[in-house]
């Protein structure tokens, strides 16, 4: 099957939404259904780790309504997103395999670069 790319420097994308790097501006962009989010790597880091510090187990087994849902919040971003769980779910996977992209594109990066310099 051939990976389709939505953007030239897409970072990560799932069914649900993507992920991408700016050229322009160094910002990681996240594009999830209606939420579009502009990050530096620090606010990104931390939006992160809000997301997955969510206890979803938690709110599968309890019964309430208010439970169903999460708010996910960040007022100097501009995202204040009403969830379901399984979009919560969807957005977690989303951040955190463009995570592990930027990990792992850094790893690259400093492997090649020292790569050039013993040569």
């Amino acid at each position: 099957m051939p990976v389709t790319v939505k953007h030239p420097n897409e970072l990560f994308s799932t069914s649900k939404g993507f992920s991408f790097q700016c050229d322009k501006t160094s910002r990681i962009v996240v594009h999830f259904g209606e939420m579009i989010a502009s990050f530096r790597i620090h606010d990104f880091l931390n939006f992160r780790r809000f997301v997955n510090n969510i206890d979803i187990k938690s709110r599968l087994f309890d019964l309430s309504d208010e439970s169903d849902f999460e708010f996910v919040e960040a007022p100097q971003l501009n995202i204040n997103q009403k969830l379901t769980l399984c979009e919560l779910i969807q957005l977690r996977d989303l951040v955190n395999g463009t995570h592990f992209a930027i990990e792992l594109n850094s790893l690259l990066h400093s492997i090649l670069y020292v790569e050039q310099e013993l040569v």
